[in-house]
């Protein structure tokens, strides 16, 4: 009888992060394991549809990550030979899903940023304070499981190093860099999209204040601005090619490593980031870090930013690389 891994997906999405992060890990788990067979599942594009209108947020957050727990308790009791896997939402906080998941559950990369901004006051304290707690547990869990451990990023090391030696940064794996001095004809692009951690009413303030004297353009979320060039939502490979005609880019505050900022530092486009995070010394060139919590501040050294002559960015090439093909090979 041959070998299954059978795995469950929140998100296959080519346009989000997770489901972006989802594919990649699918196809290192597929060049890996070539003699197993591997199945995976997720709820169709018209069945989640119909559960967001009916569930609204908490689909996301709560009914297809018990959609994932039952199926795989399914496999795992029902069928033979097999190995299950769980791709993603995998945020460290969520210590309930390391904790009721099938034994020997492989997982997914775990996520999380590690910087918000002070507003709201509530979400701040939330994540600053509880956050920390569910960390721990989830990780002593996972090391309870006797789980390889990997991280997306290494946004949340701090929080963690001093429990173990785990895997970071694999979203930079394959990473790589097409700047080819392309004409750059627009200033700076904005991603917006509606979440209660990207302060969309900062950019969209950000954005307006700019349009007056510079080239603006936003993909995500529009803005009412006649001064302002709406892309809307778009494909990744249209993204790419907009990249390729932009000179700056201006990050929300919480994750400086989104695939949208990879795909900017890849296309050469200098890129804006909250400063109270520290970028990887082999991007860091290419990236320039602003208080996001002084507007005024905020305002005027983007001003004279753009008003200068841009700087060349150096091509980035990262002098070590981890080599995580160890962690996807499954055993039986």
């Amino acid at each position: 009888m041959k070998k299954k891994l059978f795995i469950w997906c929140c998100d296959l999405n080519k346009q989000s992060g997770e489901g972006i992060l989802a594919i990649k890990f699918i196809n290192d788990l597929k060049k890996n394991n070539k003699k197993i067979t591997i199945i995976t599942k997720n709820i169709s594009k018209k069945k989640l549809e119909f559960l967001r209108k009916f569930f609204g947020k908490l689909t996301d957050r709560i009914i297809l990550p018990l959609c994932g727990l039952f199926y795989l308790w399914y496999i795992f009791i029902f069928k033979k030979n097999k190995r299950v896997c769980y791709v993603n939402f995998l945020p460290l906080w969520n210590f309930i899903i390391f904790l009721t998941l099938p034994p020997k559950t492989i997982f997914g990369p775990i996520t999380g940023g590690s910087k918000y901004l002070n507003k709201t006051f509530k979400n701040y304290l939330f994540r600053e304070i509880l956050f920390k707690f569910f960390y721990s547990l989830s990780i002593r869990l996972l090391i309870y499981r006797n789980q390889n451990i990997l991280f997306s990023t290494d946004l949340l090391k701090k929080y963690i190093h001093k429990f173990g030696k785990f895997n970071y940064n694999y979203v930079f794996s394959n990473f790589k860099y097409f700047d080819k001095k392309f004409i750059r004809k627009y200033d700076i692009i904005f991603y917006l999209r509606k979440h209660e951690n990207k302060n969309i009413d900062l950019l969209i303030k950000i954005a307006e204040k700019l349009s007056q004297k510079f080239e603006i353009i936003t993909i995500g979320e529009k803005i009412k601005n006649s001064k302002i060039k709406n892309f809307g939502k778009i494909n990744r490979r249209k993204l790419n090619l907009l990249l390729q005609q932009t000179k700056y880019s201006f990050l929300s505050p919480e994750n400086i490593y989104s695939f949208y900022s990879l795909d900017c530092l890849s296309n050469g486009v200098h890129v804006f980031y909250n400063n109270k995070n520290n970028p990887l010394v082999e991007i860091k060139s290419n990236m320039s870090g602003l208080n996001y919590n002084n507007y005024k501040i905020l305002i005027k050294k983007l001003m004279a930013i753009l008003n200068s002559k841009q700087k060349i960015q150096k091509k980035i090439i990262f002098k070590s690389t981890n080599n995580f093909n160890n962690l996807f090979k499954i055993y039986f």
